[in-house]
Parts: C-alpha cells; sequence; structure tokens
C-alpha cells in the first residue's frame, strides 16, 4: 500500500477500535468522511516520524510525540462522536513539521514541544533554547488558506500593539496568536498547514512577520546541540511584554 492507503487505514482502524472501548458514546465505528486536505508529503513526514521513534502509535489512532508521552497516547487522530471517528485534520500537518524539525532541520527532539499546555499558552510547536525560552513558535491550521487569513488578521488588527486582558479567551484565533506572539517573542514563527509550512522573522513594536526562504537549520540558531540538562516545558503564562 502507498503510505496514503496505509494513514487511512490507521484511521478506520483506529475509528473502529474507538467504538470498540467506548460503545456507550458511539454508535458505529465507521470512519467519517472528512472534507480537509491530507496532504501526502505529510502523510510521508508521519510514517518517517514513527520509523525514527519521534512517534508512538496506540490503540483508536492516538499517538504520542517524544515530549510528554502517556501509557495510551497523549493525543488522538480521531475524535467520538455518535456516527463514528471524526478526524483531527490539524494534528497530521502538525506532526509533520514536528518531525521535520527534527530530522530535516537538526533540532534536537528535547528541544522540540507539541502541543503544548496552558502554561506554555497552548502553542501549537515550540522549538527552545538551554533556557527553556522559545526560539521558533508554531501554529497549526486545517487549511492553507486559513493561515493566509489569520496572518493577515494579526498584522491588521494587533501590528501596532498586543491585544489586552481579553486576549486569553477563545474564539478569536488572529486575537490568540498575536497574544501569543506579543507574549512569546519568538526569533521565528513558523505557519503551517496540509502541505504547507512558512517561516517569519519575527519582531514587535510593531509586529513584524517577515518571510524566510525556510524554517533555519539548529545550528544557525545555535540550538543543534543536545542540552546539558533536560529542557522542561517553557512557562509563559505573564503578561504581554
Amino acid at each position: 500500500m502507498t503510505d496514503a492507503a496505509d494513514f487511512m487505514e490507521l484511521l478506520r482502524q483506529g475509528s473502529a477500535e474507538l467504538f470498540a472501548d467506548h460503545p456507550e458514546r458511539m454508535d458505529s465505528g465507521d470512519l467519517i468522511p472528512s472534507p480537509n486536505v491530507i496532504a501526502p508529503q505529510d502523510v510521508e513526514l508521519f510514517f518517517e516520524g514513527a520509523k525514527a521513534g519521534l512517534i508512538t502509535l496506540h490503540r483508536g489512532a492516538r499517538f504520542n510525540t517524544c515530549d510528554r508521552p502517556t501509557a495510551a497516547g497523549h493525543w488522538g487522530l480521531l475524535s467520538r462522536s455518535r456516527e463514528g471517528g471524526w478526524y483531527n485534520a490539524e494534528y497530521l500537518p502538525q506532526i509533520a513539521a514536528y518531525v521535520k524539525a527534527v530530522l530535516v532541520y537538526g533540532h534536537p527532539r528535547g528541544r522540540v514541544f507539541f502541543e503544548l499546555p496552558a502554561k506554555a499558552l497552548q502553542l501549537d510547536l515550540a522549538i527552545v533554547d538551554d533556557r527553556s525560552q522559545v526560539i521558533v513558535a508554531g501554529e497549526a491550521k486545517r487549511s492553507v488558506t486559513a493561515l493566509g487569513v489569520l496572518r493577515e488578521r494579526v498584522l491588521e488588527r494587533y501590528g501596532d500593539r498586543p491585544p489586552g486582558a481579553e486576549s486569553k479567551k477563545r474564539g478569536d484565533e488572529a486575537r490568540q496568536l498575536a497574544w501569543r506572539l506579543w507574549t512569546v517573542a519568538p526569533k521565528i514563527t513558523w505557519l503551517v498547514g496540509p502541505g504547507h509550512r512558512e517561516a517569519f522573522d519575527t519582531g514587535l513594536w510593531p509586529l513584524r512577520l517577515s518571510t524566510r526562504p525556510r524554517l533555519p537549520h539548529a545550528h544557525e540558531l545555535g540550538l543543534a546541540h543536545e542540552p546539558d540538562d533536560p529542557i522542561t516545558v517553557p512557562d509563559l503564562a505573564g503578561g504581554a511584554r
């Protein structure tokens, strides 16, 4: 089978397993057709990551990355619904970026964090230095069009100043991303969608996102060495700078 066929079979099997494990919450183990793009290059990186041990797969299409693994898999490629398993479309491009950061751009796996918790502002991806400062902040979306719109809205609405105190509320993606960028002040912002990864040099006062050819290699950022001590999830839960 091709990588694409293998991936779809993984999802179908995972949906059936979710139904078997949670019959009280699901009426079917069918995989619900998804309107979202599944990019072949993302699927290829997904399986490369699994082969390299960056991704470990678990029952129900759940998975771990190298950071914060759990016994049953920290995250799920599928969500449960009454009708069957629903594909979580943002995770595949997010996983592909995580794998590419390590295998292609040389960032040690101990520096790369996936789907960070609230204390790290729920960044989708982060690459950190020895002091747990975020050098690269990643944002993933389920469509490339949504990424372009998001970037435009962030700069239009919050280019001159950070969002106010309401910025922590969910529901406004431009406000949320602007709050993260103003608070974290990453050197690089990485916007990720299906088959698409675009890197930006990032500055503040005003907020600037300047397109660059690619994500910098770890050597270019001085991050290629393994840290002397394990790096913990950064604590970023402060106010905007």
